[in-house]
């Protein structure tokens, strides 16, 4: 059944993408680990670093909605004493049952990144662990700032800011050209200021979002 997922899963989310044996063991923890290899088929890389002032800052895929699932997972469904709950999927709205597939069956919009790239994207990078930290990831890497309108994230903004686990797709393009399809624009790129990023015109506390190193101890490991 995992192998037939995983055939199904390349199937749809990049097709021509094809799964190259694997290896099976006994051991009394389940591990599941993926490698995965791909092809830049001729094309230059686009890095996270190409970001210029005065690009346009473009998403693929939906934001918030991973975030919103987590949520419904947690406050309404959590059980008690760290024992899980049912899920009664009877008790969600449509909105809410599409936030909770969101979480629980991500669908990232992989084949847009050679799209993007075609098009001229100058930076690109997933978004998985919250926009704002990773639009912060792409300007430090481009020494610049990103600007992000709150507006264009629909009514729950926060969520889509910091929420995570999206995994959509980040890219900055040169204003002079048109977005390619999948592709919606939610800001533009400024010259680095004292911030990396900011939402309306005012600097984003960083606040939110995944970062696995946030509490690491290099010391104490």
């Amino acid at each position: 059944h995992l192998a037939e997922g995983l055939r199904a899963a390349c199937d749809a989310l990049a097709p021509g993408c094809a799964v190259e044996g694997g290896d099976l063991t006994v051991s009394d923890t389940l591990t599941i680990a993926v490698t995965a290899l791909g092809s830049l088929d001729g094309r230059a890389p686009v890095l996270r670093g190409g970001a210029r002032s005065g690009d346009v800052v473009a998403v693929a895929g939906p934001l918030g909605r991973a975030g919103r699932g987590l949520a419904i997972l947690f406050g309404r469904f959590g059980g008690s004493a760290g024992a899980p709950a049912a899920v009664d999927l009877e008790a969600l709205t449509p909105e809410e049952s599409a936030a909770l597939t969101a979480q629980l069956r991500p669908d990232p919009p992989i084949r847009l990144g050679p799209v993007a790239a075609d098009a001229g994207a100058t930076a690109m990078m997933d978004v998985s662990d919250g926009l704002v930290l990773d639009a912060s990831r792409l300007a430090a890497a481009s020494g610049v700032t990103v600007e992000i309108d709150s507006s264009t994230l629909g009514a729950d903004a926060v969520v889509a800011l910091t929420g995570g686990e999206d995994h959509a797709l980040l890219a900055t393009f040169p204003m002079s050209l048109a977005l390619p399809d999948g592709f919606r624009p939610i800001g533009r790129v400024v010259p680095q200021a004292a911030y990396p990023v900011l939402v309306d015109g005012r600097p984003h506390d960083g606040r939110g979002g995944w970062d696995p190193y946030r509490d690491w101890d290099a010391h104490g490991g």
